[in-house]
């Protein structure tokens, strides 16, 4: 059970409101159960990943991005069987809507309490995503009561070299924030650029054309604020991550 205490700590921690920090609960226990019934079977990615792994102190979670290691349709059926019944004890009223054969791999699936929190699952296909380079690894589990969890995520260059593709791609706040905070993790380093060249969008080593234009202000303290404390600007984070990289890459 997430005691008041443990509540307010985490959420004087990130700076967030309580209703977040019981969102982050809900996902340390669904990550124990995949753990404990899934490990084989899945790559945990993403934001969530990253945050329960290199970068813990980030910011909170928000959803669940996982890569089906075999057949999607055979793991979504067990996963919507088997989720929901390892966590009930702590999680007694929790609804799947949609689940997670009810909507494609591209599309999430919800998981959502009778109180309203709801966290997103993605389940996606495993063919036409890279082979980035993968680890078992330890998942911080942040709350006392929780499980303990191990996951396959991507190795520390590979979280690296994937979120500077995500950038790329999609010029999302969050990915330039946490290459931030991977910079600031003494994290981008020549082997996540080779794996940028490998396996990214330009089959180039990362260059300073990703990085002009940083997300509107407005934009970043909106789409982050709920997560974290922001002690940076978009620009700032933008010409830092630029440095970081060009340090590396003499070229970029």
């Amino acid at each position: 059970m997430l005691t008041f205490d443990e509540e307010q700590r985490v959420a004087g921690q990130f700076g967030v409101a309580v209703e977040q920090v019981r969102r982050d609960h809900l996902i340390s226990h669904l990550l124990g159960a995949i753990s404990r019934d899934f490990s084989e079977d899945v790559l945990f990615f993403g934001g969530t990943a990253l945050s329960r792994t290199v970068l813990p102190d980030g910011r909170l979670s928000e959803d669940i991005d996982l890569i089906a290691l075999g057949r999607r349709q055979e793991i979504a059926e067990r996963m919507e069987r088997l989720l929901l019944r390892a966590v009930r004890r702590e999680f007694p009223d929790l609804q799947w809507r949609p689940a997670l054969t009810d909507v494609r791999d591209t599309q999430p699936a919800v998981i959502i309490t009778s109180a309203g929190t709801a966290v997103r699952v993605q389940l996606l296909n495993r063919t036409g995503y890279p082979s980035w380079p993968t680890e078992l690894r330890q998942i911080v589990q942040r709350y006392a009561d929780a499980p303990a969890a191990e996951l396959i995520v991507p190795t520390t260059p590979a979280f690296v070299a994937w979120k500077t593709a995500a950038w790329a791609d999609r010029r999302a706040s969050r990915d330039l924030y946490d290459l931030k905070l991977l910079a600031d993790h003494g994290a981008v380093t020549e082997d996540a650029a080779e794996l940028f060249r490998r396996y990214g969008p330009t089959n180039r080593y990362p260059s300073g054309a990703l990085f002009t234009d940083p997300p509107d202000e407005a934009t970043w303290r909106r789409e982050l604020s709920a997560q974290t404390r922001l002690t940076v600007t978009a620009a700032d984070a933008l010409r830092y991550v630029r440095g970081v990289w060009a340090s590396i890459v003499p070229t970029a």
